[in-house]
């Protein structure tokens, strides 16, 4: 990573509120390398640094409660994580999870159109959608 890149994720860390320790540095920096939603398992497997699963889930937590990542999308138990560049508070576009792997991708440019207003007395918070499938690698086998 490049120096101008390190000081630009402590920079985004302090004015955040939070301390620029290793683990969160990483972990950021996982986040603008991977250039996709990633989970806290995978999160683990690409750290250079070893933290455990204690770690990983309160740094996950801090940057959410910042803003710095959000939860793209949430099944059960399982979460994906992401930068909030491509989302709104209320519109996240939609993302596709390989059932064989389990890769999320970002759809960016498939659209569903949410004009507001649902009827009946629902109140819309937050769309998210999720296409399941298989990811070009695993189509094949």
């Amino acid at each position: 990573m490049s120096e101008n890149r390190d000081e630009r994720i402590t920079d985004l860390l302090r004015k955040n509120g939070l301390k620029a320790t290793k683990g969160r540095v990483e972990v950021l920096e996982l986040f603008f390398e991977a250039g996709r939603p990633l989970a806290q398992m995978q999160i683990m497997e690409m750290l250079r640094l070893k933290l455990d699963r204690a770690s990983v889930y309160r740094i996950l937590n801090a940057f959410a409660e910042a803003g710095i990542i959000h939860t793209a999308y949430v099944d059960g138990r399982h979460r994906v994580y992401e930068l909030p560049d491509k989302c709104s508070g209320r519109n996240c576009h939609p993302h596709f999870s390989c059932r064989g792997c389990g890769m999320t991708a970002c759809l960016e440019d498939f659209h569903v159109h949410y004009k507001g207003t649902l009827g009946k007395g629902f109140v819309a918070e937050r769309q998210k959608v999720l296409i399941e499938g298989l990811c070009p690698d695993c189509k094949k086998t």
